[in-house]
């Protein structure tokens, strides 16, 4: 990988897998999606009205889902390669 994708890959990290996937961090990075798609936001189960538990399983299968999250603090930075 390059040094630019080493140098920003933790801002990545933090985007998809860390802190900034819900809350504040998320609005202010303008990373935010469609509730639907995060872990655990509706409990499909418990629907039971067969129309809405059907448009809500279409909405997950269009909008897919967010990964669950792993860590709640940014992530360190990847050293230089030259480093290694």
């Amino acid at each position: 990988e390059s040094e630019h994708v080493s140098a920003h890959l933790h801002e990545w990290v933090d985007l998809i897998f860390g802190f900034r996937q819900h809350g504040p961090a998320a609005e202010e990075a303008l990373n935010v999606f469609h509730h639907l798609t995060y872990e655990g936001a509706v409990d499909v189960d418990a629907i039971t009205d067969p129309v809405e538990r059907m448009s809500t399983v279409a909405q997950i299968l269009n909008f897919g889902q967010t990964p669950t999250q792993l860590f709640d603090k940014p992530h360190p930075p990847r050293g230089p390669a030259s480093d290694a």
